[in-house]
């Protein structure tokens, strides 16, 4: 007869489970308390862990497997110096260990206590599934309900029986299911450890360190949890496979946020192309500010504006370039209502987001039945807390690990290097450059009075971007603010916003022909600003 210590928080499916399982093994069921209450109200004959280990649970169900009888069941070879062993103390060998965690990760996004948290980490359940997966050459090990299928497929295959390779690779799952739930617990508490006031000896040696690192301290190892969120059809083409992950712990913060950052009311399921530009379209929106509505096109905005109301910065927006926001990815930082979406069906559109929508505006929108509507989370459009890490695969060449760009800037902090500049146009020059700054590069954005007008967006000639950003703004362009992702290296697009009418420039500075550039800002009566930061973005 064989043995299957099962102890579950997740209970999804494990009384069909165990029933298929017995058709194919003679099975005794050992189980903690609350799993085997379950068993029992689903007709299964069960013995409790402690009437095997003779030793009751205690301190509240903190302790309940962690016991000699248990894991020498489970860690046992079979040698006869071990079996031995077993028979020597009245020990049954265990064959399956059927575990599923505390939901730490879950309980995590509800927002519970640090005393509530605490106790939602799973010490015998992690103990009990690293005994067994270090025993796979006899013990099958079973971490998750999603396994439950292709074990009774391999019992089915293998006569009865789990292979060696079946076994191995469930081990290999429960290690990478207690390494990311150790990890999810780690993010958690180093969190709350960095929030309190015991992490001020540590901040100070952190601050030091810093000192010697001008751009900043990054750590010399880095670790990152990844688990599968949905599979999605495909990924940028249809030939490639994709799948949407969510990290457990956020790049450069310890902290775990409700996974994904909206809700969808309506449409078909996000594709990878649809997931990329929503990421850039809330970057964007997060830095406008309200009322603001963007529209994107292949991760970059073919419209964006902010105006006295949602109405005003939507028609601007829409206004900029009709043709590309056709099948575009349309964000509002407000609230969506009828009128507005009204406006909204009149041509095609993939998605929808903002952070709520009238009832009548729902119904209008639901009427094309494949738009993707969004609902945003609060916090999502809100400046991040924390200093965010991001990492770019280079496949064979490693993967750089590198801090995010700071937040939106305000104009005020700019500096003026040539000719005045009037405290009405400082919003305007706030807004031209951090929308600039989201750009594929090289880039250069034309915007006035909220509107952008022309986008000169990834061309390998910053003049190139230059002369397509003024073509698009046309005769809007005189008086405009031009914005550029990085200096100019030669006075050419000086020249060219001279043409145009261009009023105020806002770049990074810092060429060696800054001098030349200033001077020919001068003879044109453009007004300059240095920002002290380049944008690039690829």
């Amino acid at each position: 007869m064989k043995t299957a210590l099962v102890s579950v928080s997740d209970k999804t499916g494990l009384a069909e489970f165990i029933n298929k399982l017995k058709t194919y093994e003679d099975l005794r069921l050992l189980a903690t308390s609350s799993t085997a209450a379950y068993l029992a109200e689903h007709n299964l004959d069960v013995i409790s862990v402690e009437s095997v280990t003779a030793f009751p649970e205690i301190l509240g169900g903190r302790v309940k497997t962690l016991h000699p009888k248990v894991f020498a069941g489970i860690l046992a070879r079979p040698s006869k110096d071990d079996r031995d062993c077993l028979a020597e103390h009245s020990i049954d060998e265990i064959d399956f260990v059927i575990v599923s965690l505390y939901p730490f990760e879950k309980k995590l996004a509800q927002g519970l206590s640090e005393p509530e948290m605490v106790e939602q980490i799973d010490i015998g359940g992690v103990s009990l599934l690293r005994a067994a997966a270090k025993n796979f050459e006899r013990v099958t090990v079973v971490s998750e309900p999603s396994q439950y299928k292709s074990i009774l497929e391999n019992l089915e295959k293998s006569g009865g029986k789990t292979d060696r390779a079946m076994r191995m690779k469930l081990a290999v799952d429960a290690f990478k299911r207690t390494a990311s739930y150790d990890a999810s617990i780690n993010a958690y508490l180093e969190k709350q450890f960095c929030q309190s006031e015991s992490a001020k000896a540590c901040d100070a040696k952190a601050d030091a360190a810093a000192e010697d690192a001008p751009l900043g301290n990054l750590p010399s190892s880095y670790k990152l949890d990844l688990v599968e969120y949905q599979k999605l059809r495909y990924g940028e083409n249809p030939h490639q496979a994709a799948s949407w992950f969510h990290p457990t712990t956020q790049p450069g913060a310890a902290s775990v946020e409700k996974f994904p950052p909206f809700a969808q009311l309506n449409g078909k399921e996000l594709s990878a192309n649809n997931i990329v530009d929503i990421y850039s379209l809330l970057k964007i929106l997060r830095d406008i500010g309200a009322p603001g509505v963007c529209i994107i096109k292949h991760n970059n905005p073919c419209g964006v504006a902010v105006g006295k109301d949602l109405h005003d910065a939507y028609d601007k927006a829409y206004a900029t370039d009709p043709l590309s926001a056709f099948g575009g990815i349309y964000g509002f930082t407000g609230e969506v209502d009828e009128a507005m979406a009204k406006k909204i069906n009149v041509g095609f559109v993939e998605v929808v987001a903002a952070p709520s929508f009238s009832a009548a505006a729902l119904t209008e929108l639901r009427t094309k039945k494949n738009l993707r509507i969004l609902q945003l989370q609060d916090y999502i459009l809100k400046p991040a807390p924390e200093a965010r890490l991001r990492l770019k695969d280079l496949e064979l060449m490693g993967v750089i690990l590198e801090q995010d760009m700071e937040a939106s800037k305000d104009a005020a902090q700019f500096e003026v290097v040539t000719g005045k500049l009037d405290k009405a146009a400082l919003a305007d020059v706030s807004f031209t450059w951090n929308v600039c700054r989201h750009l594929t590069s090289n880039a250069i954005f034309v915007a006035k009075d909220g509107l952008g007008l022309g986008f000169g967006i990834g061309q390998t000639s910053r003049v190139a971007s230059t002369k397509i950003a003024i073509a698009q703004a046309g005769a809007h362009a005189k008086g405009a603010v031009l914005a550029s992702d990085a200096f100019f290296p030669n006075i050419d697009n000086i020249e060219e916003a001279a043409k145009a009418g261009i009023g105020i420039i806002v770049q990074p500075g810092g060429s060696i022909k800054d001098k030349d550039v200033i001077a020919a800002c001068e003879k044109h009566n453009i007004t300059m600003l240095f920002t002290g930061q380049r944008c690039f973005k690829h």
